[in-house]
């Protein structure tokens, strides 16, 4: 009697790309090294079940646990192929998964983790290259994560100045260093929501200096790294920094001074030219010098000493800025103008009337304000008056009859006219801020203000992880180790998709070519710097399946064939193709695993 073959299909799709990835980045052995699991730790160690719970987040854009165990057992056979490791689904059970995360939320096992990592990245992908003047550069910035929290003191979830709109809910701070030009993550801290940004600086700093092992590093940030004290320290540790100075403080006053020495030709200014759009200006500028004494601490006891300083102090106009300023400025004119004039409705009904100037020039000081356009906008009005004879008293009318005359006065404007005079000179301040820098002068103007605009690509590490699959907020999580962990694991997706978007566009680039068909809807579009859910999205839609034939003496195996963008996802990664390849010899695992 003929037996009819059994057919077992698995998706293979990107688990072998993520897993090849993971493995080159080291992920597991250096979780192994430096963080370590509980000695009642058993199974498979958490090193691996880190690499494969990356993969899982990075291939199906799910950051939750209790479906992890689930998948694994779907792709038991192939993670094990790909991994040389043997486990069982249960390794990834949800109370492990939570002891991994509590592990991760280890302060100095965290800081080790991500030293080591740092220092096998930069050996292997070279992400951290001079790039402005010959000196190493860093963007440092925070964001912010919320979630529905109850809010417990001292916990890490607090209320706080909310980068995402929602100041309702409980919130953790990310504080964060990428290196340019890649815009990679080096280190990371997590700390309580409502934590003012200033002090947060220098302690990242410090152990970003120890991972990169030397001084002299430039550290870019944006009005909040601008603390005198913050500035100080930076310049007497040794390294350089470029932030925008605030308009608050002494500053406030300080700031208009300057650029009115630009714009009223006081100061004369260069012209600001943006080398990676082919030299297209941007803007204008000039710089001076200052000198700069604040009080550090030191020494033993933490005695307070001056240290001074010198730093570039530069005037900047950018055109674009300028224009979307103009553009603001212009639409609330427009708004101001009909606010204006809808002060003094006609009488009727329900509509209020100005019977005193005192009351429809504090309504004008209101609405000028509220748009911010006070003293670009001259307002016109008169009275008018209304006068009416009325009897004295209750009764008819008569030919001896006492009469009054009632006059009613009521304010209208007549017209709002703009003052076309102060609206070009307010335009002309537009548009400038203030750079404040110490890096040697053999960087110049131009190269701080084009350095400073790309920094983005620190900035892109949010976007990265508060969009799909990531999505760091809001946090599906309770405890605080497991708040602070699941944020360090989401931290390491970022990194592992951050590699495989620079690697492939690095590679796109020395061959000099583009991709496309990445976009379902858009076939035909190109692109030679393809993002990482673009690129795993596009590999999914192959389908790549792995079939099993079990028949009645022998087990064979088919697998899809392999598309010509993965064959070259992987070949700019330097992945071999036997991460694929090799799945066929996966029958040589116990087959019972697939229900048979």
């Amino acid at each position: 009697m003929n037996t009819q073959p059994q057919l077992i299909h698995i998706r293979v799709d990107d688990i072998p790309l993520l897993l090849g990835l993971l493995l080159q980045m080291k992920i597991a052995e250096l979780y192994d090294r430096e963080v370590g699991d509980y000695k009642t730790h058993t199974g498979v160690s958490g090193g691996w079940m880190l690499t494969i719970w990356l993969a899982y987040i990075l291939s199906q854009g799910d950051r939750t646990k209790y479906k992890v165990e689930a998948w694994v057992r779907q792709h038991h056979a192939v993670l094990m192929q790909v991994t040389g490791q043997h486990f069982a689904p249960s390794d990834f059970n949800d109370n492990r998964l939570s002891a991994l995360l509590k592990r991760l939320s280890k302060p100095r096992r965290w800081a080790r983790f991500e030293a080591a990592l740092w220092e096998h990245s930069v050996e292997v992908y070279a992400l951290s290259p001079a790039s402005i003047g010959g000196l190493v550069s860093a963007h440092v910035d925070s964001t912010t994560a919320c979630g529905f929290h109850e809010i417990v003191p001292g916990g890490v979830m607090q209320r706080g100045h909310s980068k995402d709109h929602r100041p309702d809910l409980g919130q953790l701070k990310l504080m964060t260093v990428a290196m340019h030009p890649f815009g990679h993550l080096a280190a990371t801290d997590v700390v309580p929501g409502q934590t003012a940004d200033d002090g947060l600086y220098l302690p990242i700093i410090a152990r970003t200096r120890a991972m990169i092992g030397h001084t002299g590093v430039l550290y870019v940030g944006d009005t909040k790294m601008a603390a005198l004290a913050t500035r100080g320290q930076l310049a007497y540790d040794g390294d350089y920094y470029l932030t925008v100075a605030p308009r608050t403080g002494e500053m406030a006053q300080w700031i208009p001074s300057l650029i009115a020495a630009a714009v009223t030709g006081q100061q004369q200014t260069v012209v600001l030219c943006n080398d990676e759009d082919g030299g297209a200006v941007i803007g204008c500028g000039y710089e001076c010098d200052r000198q700069c004494t604040v009080a550090l601490p030191g020494g033993a006891q933490e005695t307070m000493h001056e240290a001074s300083f010198t730093e570039r102090v530069q005037v900047i106009r950018s055109d674009a800025h300028q224009a979307q300023q103009v553009k603001g400025l212009e639409e609330r004119l427009t708004k101001a103008a009909h606010a204006l004039c809808a002060l003094t409705p006609a009488p009727g009904r329900g509509r209020r009337q100005h019977v005193t100037a005192e009351s429809l020039h504090e309504a004008i000081q209101h609405t000028l304000a509220t748009q911010r356009v006070a003293g670009l906008l001259n307002v016109e009005e008169r009275v008018e008056e209304h006068r009416e004879t009325r009897l004295v008293g209750r009764g008819r009318s008569g030919a001896n009859r006492p009469t009054r005359e009632v006059i009613t006065r009521r304010y209208v404007i007549t017209a709002v006219a703009r003052d076309e005079a102060a609206i070009a000179t307010h335009k002309a301040y537009l548009g400038w801020r203030v750079h404040l820098t110490n890096v040697p002068t053999m960087v110049s103007l131009e190269s701080c203000v084009t350095h400073y605009r790309g920094n983005w690509r620190g900035e892109r590490n949010y976007h990265r992880l508060k969009s799909a699959p990531l999505g760091i907020g809001p946090l599906f999580v309770r405890k605080d180790d497991q708040i602070i962990g699941k944020t360090s694991l989401l931290t390491l997706a970022a990194r592992v998709e951050s590699i495989l978007e620079f690697e492939v566009a690095r590679g796109l680039h020395t061959e000099e070519k583009t991709m496309k068909g990445l976009h379902a809807g858009l076939p035909k579009q190109q692109t030679a710097t393809p993002t990482a859910p673009t690129l795993l999205a596009a590999i999914v839609r192959c389908e790549i399946t792995l079939t099993l034939i079990l028949g009645s003496h022998e087990t064979t195996t088919h697998l899809t064939p392999l598309p010509a963008l993965l064959v070259d996802v992987l070949r700019y990664l330097h992945l071999p193709l036997t991460l694929y390849s090799d799945l066929w010899d996966i029958s040589t695992f116990d087959i019972s695993i697939f229900g048979k």
